[in-house]
C-alpha cells in the first residue's frame, strides 16, 4: 500500500494504491492555505492577488458591518498635504495601483478607474515659494504642472494666490470595485458573508480552525476593526474619522477636474459632485455629524467667488485605519504561527493598496522580503 499526496484541480486530494486499483479521496473543500478575514479594500486586493497566482484562499466579509470603503472617495493623490509633497513611494504605488485596477477593470467589465486633472489653489505667498522649489525639484517632474498667477485660470473658485496643475491623479469607485469582487469571488466560491467571531478561532497542530474552514494562515484585514483582534489588536493604528458629502446643485455646474482649495471638490459624470473629507481623531463613531456637514458645506462656498446652492444627497462617514507613522502595516504575528495582518492603508488606501497586497502575497507565497518600512516588525 502507498500513500500519495498531490494536487489536482488546485485541491490537495489523497491517493491509496490498492495492487492496480487507484481511490482518490478529496479533502473537504473547506481547507485552504489562506483564510483572509476582511473583505474591503485591503482583502479584496489580497485576495486578487493570490488568486493572479492561482492560490487557494477563502475570503470572509461582512455585508451589515461599517466599512470605509463604501463612503470612501478612492481618490489618487500625488502631490498632497500641507506642505505640498509628493506621496510616499508614489512612483512605485501609482503604477501599480492603475495596472491593478485597469486589470481588474478589463477581467470584469467594469469602470472603477479615472483619471482625472487636478488643479489645486494656493492659500498664501508661503504656498507660492513651496510650489516653485516644488517645480525645480526633479522628482516632481512628472506629478506638477504649470502654476498659474492669480486669475489666469478660468474657474468658479476665489484664486487670490494662483493655482497649479498636479498631473496623474484619478478617483477609484471602491464600492463598486469591492462589490464587484465580491461577485466574482462568491461565484468561484470563495467568498462568504459572515460577521467574524475571534472566539471561534482555534488552532491545533499548526492549523487555524474556523468553523468548517481549516486554514494554514489567516490573515487579518479589518481595518478599524481590528481594535477586536486579540492578536492585533495592539498595533499601533490610529482611528480617523472622515465625512465627505455628495451634492448637487443647479447654479455650479464644474467640469471634469479635481479641484483642491483647503477642499476638495470631485464632480461626478451625472452632475454630482463630492465635497471632502472631514479629518476627527476624537469621534470614533461610523456616524455622519451635522457639525462636519455644515463645516464641508461652509468650506465649499467659502472656497468659491460666489455663493451657490447645494442640495445634500448624500452625507457619508467612515473610520480611516491610519499609523502612527502613516506607513501600512503588514506582516506576521511575532509568536503565533500563521497569523497576519495587512492593515494601516489610511487615506491613501486607493493608491498604497495594490503594491502592498502584491508584497504581502509575495511574501506568503514565496517567502519574499516585506519592505521594513510597512513591516509589522518595526513595532515589535
Amino acid at each position: 500500500m502507498f500513500l500519495y499526496v498531490y494536487p489536482i484541480n488546485s485541491n490537495l486530494v489523497e491517493a491509496t494504491a490498492l495492487g492496480d486499483f487507484l481511490c482518490r479521496i478529496p479533502e473537504k473543500p473547506t481547507d485552504t492555505p489562506h483564510l483572509i478575514v476582511g473583505a474591503g479594500l485591503a482583502g479584496c486586493l489580497l485576495a486578487w492577488e493570490l488568486q493572479k497566482r492561482d492560490a487557494p484562499f477563502i475570503i470572509l466579509g461582512s455585508e451589515t458591518l461599517p466599512a470605509a470603503f463604501k463612503v470612501a472617495a478612492g481618490v489618487i493623490n500625488p502631490v498632497t498635504g500641507r506642505w505640498m509633497t509628493k506621496s510616499w513611494n508614489f512612483d512605485q504605488l501609482g503604477p501599480k495601483a492603475e495596472q491593478t485596477y485597469q486589470a481588474i477593470e478589463e477581467e470584469l467589465g467594469l469602470s472603477i478607474y479615472h483619471p482625472i486633472p487636478e488643479l489645486r489653489f494656493c492659500q498664501n505667498s508661503d504656498d507660492i515659494k513651496r510650489i516653485g522649489r516644488r517645480q525645480r525639484n526633479p522628482r516632481y517632474a512628472d506629478v506638477l504642472g504649470d502654476y498659474h498667477e492669480p486669475g489666469k485660470m478660468e474657474s468658479p473658485f476665489n484664486d487670490d494666490c494662483g493655482s497649479f496643475e498636479i498631473q496623474r491623479a484619478a478617483y477609484v469607485d471602491l464600492p463598486a470595485f469591492v462589490n464587484a469582487l465580491r461577485r466574482s469571488f462568491r461565484q468561484s466560491v470563495t467568498y462568504r458573508s459572515v460577521d467574524f467571531d475571534h472566539s471561534e478561532l482555534k488552532t491545533e497542530s499548526g492549523v487555524w480552525s474556523y468553523r468548517d474552514i481549516q486554514a494554514e494562515r489567516v490573515i487579518f484585514c479589518e481595518g478599524a476593526a481590528v481594535s477586536r483582534n486579540p492578536w492585533f489588536k495592539e498595533i499601533p493604528l490610529q482611528a480617523v474619522k472622515g465625512e465627505t458629502l455628495r451634492c448637487k446643485s443647479s447654479t455650479l455646474q464644474l467640469p471634469k477636474k479635481l479641484f483642491h482649495h483647503k477642499k476638495w471638490l470631485l464632480p461626478y459624470p451625472d452632475g454630482t459632485f463630492r465635497i471632502g473629507a472631514s479629518y476627527d481623531e476624537s469621534d470614533s463613531s461610523p456616524t455622519p455629524t451635522e457639525r462636519q456637514k455644515q463645516a464641508l458645506l461652509d468650506a465649499a462656498q467659502d472656497a468659491l467667488q460666489e455663493k451657490h446652492h447645494f442640495e445634500v444627497t448624500e452625507h457619508l462617514a467612515g473610520i480611516r485605519p491610519s499609523t502612527v507613522d502613516t506607513r501600512p502595516i503588514l506582516g506576521s504575528h511575532k509568536t503565533a504561527a500563521g497569523l497576519y495582518v495587512f492593515n494601516g492603508l489610511g487615506s491613501k488606501g486607493a493608491s498604497v493598496g495594490p503594491l502592498m497586497a502584491e508584497q504581502l502575497a509575495e511574501h506568503l507565497l514565496d517567502g519574499g522580503s516585506l519592505d521594513p518600512e510597512v513591516d509589522i516588525a518595526r513595532f515589535h
